[in-house]
């Protein structure tokens, strides 16, 4: 193969991947015009994949290319080397017509008379599961968007993500900081249920094996949508930071739950509340919901941070012993409100 085959095998190979710059796409396709030797080679790299879906490159403003000059050259290749097997195609038509068309409307229109639509390979995709080894965590995608695993965490995700949306599909429990793009939202598909952000972090449990779904939500704001065996939307809710979303399955029911109400969930399902690096303010506004009490905890105190793990075996004054012991307050009760100081 010379040097020129070589150069044009490796447009192809660029090409069919989804990541061909648009002078070099033009280039291919003029290429690809000039002999019927050209066409059936380039149908042969495109064939020798398995399984393909419909290619989405960027096209650059008419400024930044010259598309008609472009379209022309590759018509004349046409017109002159295979003229029988090209009037039934009417490109004079094209020609006549092609300001209206938008740059890559104009390549794609190209491409589908001559018979070659380009397609991209459905290998495009990564998959990332938390049993793999040597995953370093928190793990990157494409956007720069950065995800931790808990245990039986997968994620499926392009290796590239197109022009209109970053979308990945997603099962098992993973904590997510999503960077910010208002022109490309950030999709997480689960089974049976959308979780659709701006940028934001959060943390999100969706395991096949669970009756539910939900998401902890830190900062920003997500779009939590369900939807039914056949694919339909049926219901959707917002979920704003210091709340939990979540996804009754069974019922296919959506609802937000404060940080108080979760605590109380967790201490009459699990007999425990757990508290996992919480500032003490609210640590202290969930206590007061639990046990329907009122503690006044110092100001000067309030952005410290517990970990702790406290049973439904011990009363209020327990856990508040233990708390004043960690951080060596004064705990005293006056006139029925708990005092820490």
């Amino acid at each position: 193969m010379n040097l020129v085959d070589n150069k044009y095998e490796a447009l192809i190979k660029s090409y069919l991947d989804g990541n061909c710059p648009a002078e070099d796409a033009l280039e291919l396709l003029s290429w690809v015009a000039e002999s019927e030797e050209n066409r059936v080679y380039f149908k042969s790299q495109k064939e020798a994949d398995e399984v393909w879906n419909l290619t989405d490159f960027a096209m650059p403003d008419d400024d930044a290319l010259n598309v008609e000059a472009a379209l022309d050259a590759v018509n004349q290749r046409i017109d002159a080397g295979d003229r029988a097997e090209t009037n039934a195609v009417e490109l004079p038509w094209l020609r006549r017509n092609y300001k209206s068309v938008s740059g890559i409307a104009a390549a794609l229109v190209v491409a589908l008379f001559l018979g070659f639509l380009v397609i991209r390979p459905s290998n495009s995709t990564i998959t990332v599961a938390s049993n793999e080894q040597n995953i370093e965590m928190p793990f990157l995608l494409p956007d720069g968007t950065s995800v931790t695993f808990n245990d039986n965490a997968v994620i499926t995700y392009p290796k590239q993500f197109v022009k209109s949306t970053r979308s990945v599909d997603f099962e098992g429990v993973a904590s997510f900081n999503v960077v910010s793009d208002k022109e490309k939202p950030f999709v997480i598909h689960c089974n049976g249920m959308d979780v659709e952000v701006l940028g934001t972090s959060f943390l999100l449990s969706a395991e096949a094996s669970d009756d539910k779904y939900f998401i902890d939500l830190y900062s920003g704001k997500v779009k939590m949508t369900a939807f039914d065996a056949k694919g339909n939307e049926t219901t959707h809710l917002e979920v704003l930071p210091g709340e939990r979303g979540v996804l009754y399955l069974t019922q296919g029911e959506l609802k937000t739950m404060t940080y108080p109400e979760v605590k109380a969930e967790e201490l009459m399902t699990e007999r425990v509340l757990d508290f996992n690096n919480v500032v003490l303010s609210t640590i202290v506004e969930a206590l007061e919901y639990v046990y329907k009490v009122d503690i006044e905890l110092d100001e000067a105190y309030a952005s410290r941070k517990l970990t702790a793990r406290f049973s439904d075996q011990e009363s209020i004054d327990e856990v508040l012993e233990t708390i004043a012991a960690v951080f060596d307050f004064t705990l005293t009760k006056q006139d029925g409100v708990y005092l820490l100081r």
